[in-house]
């Protein structure tokens, strides 16, 4: 009886883990009830990665209030910086279409060329959106931010990199793991692969928020969000 109770207590490490599964699985619907619309992703990027950032932080969070709040507050910014990187993944599509299948030295360097773009972008898309959930900042800002961290950070961005790599690959390598992977990420796959993803992202961020004094005399906003 005991064991019961000190398994079940509202403190329990059960019942903290079982209420971060709930809150993911809320987190994980709000995202993709936001992303409907499509041109709304940037938005739905920048809040999901609020509320993980918060929650690795161990802060007092609210998962629906913090999640809308973050939405609204960085729509502006994260449209804009959505639909600059969709506008640079549809030329990279294109170039790889139109070059992929051609032979010769141009064909050759072009298609290397596409890769490292491809490869750019998604190091960018790691950064950008937890960024601007993060920091303010203007949209150029933080795209470069997003750039230089990615960079800087490698060893955790390859990190990063490989944990939706292989979510993705696992979920198409069969025709089973394909009905087992659609199952979590309608559950709490987006918002689980940000979360630990976020664990990374405080490590690179703390680091960024303790040069802020030479970020500032330089008059940039690196300020970070509350």
């Amino acid at each position: 009886g005991v064991f019961l109770r000190n398994l079940f207590n509202i403190d329990s490490p059960l019942m903290h883990f079982l209420g971060k599964v709930a809150d993911l699985m809320i987190l994980n619907l709000l995202f993709l009830i936001t992303c409907v619309p499509i041109f709304t992703i940037g938005a739905s990027l920048t809040a999901l990665h609020y509320v993980t950032l918060r929650m690795v932080s161990d802060e007092d969070s609210a998962v629906s209030r913090d999640y809308l709040r973050s939405f609204k507050q960085n729509f502006r910014q994260a449209t804009i910086i959505w639909l600059i990187l969709i506008t640079f993944a549809l030329l990279i599509t294109y170039d790889i279409r139109l070059v992929w299948n051609g032979a010769g030295y141009v064909n050759t360097v072009m298609k290397i060329l596409s890769i490292i773009a491809s490869v750019a972008l998604v190091m960018v898309i790691l950064y950008v959106f937890a960024i601007l959930a993060k920091f303010h900042n203007s949209v150029k800002g933080t795209i470069r931010n997003a750039v230089a961290i990615s960079l800087s950070a490698f060893p955790r961005t390859l990190s990063m990199f490989m944990l939706v790599a292989a979510s993705v690959a696992l979920t198409f390598y069969t025709e089973t793991t394909v009905r087992w992977g659609l199952l979590f990420w309608l559950t709490f796959g987006f918002s689980a692969v940000a979360y630990f993803n976020s664990f990374l992202l405080k490590k690179t961020f703390g680091n960024l928020i303790t040069d802020q004094t030479s970020d500032k005399s330089r008059g940039q906003r690196n300020d970070p969000k509350k």
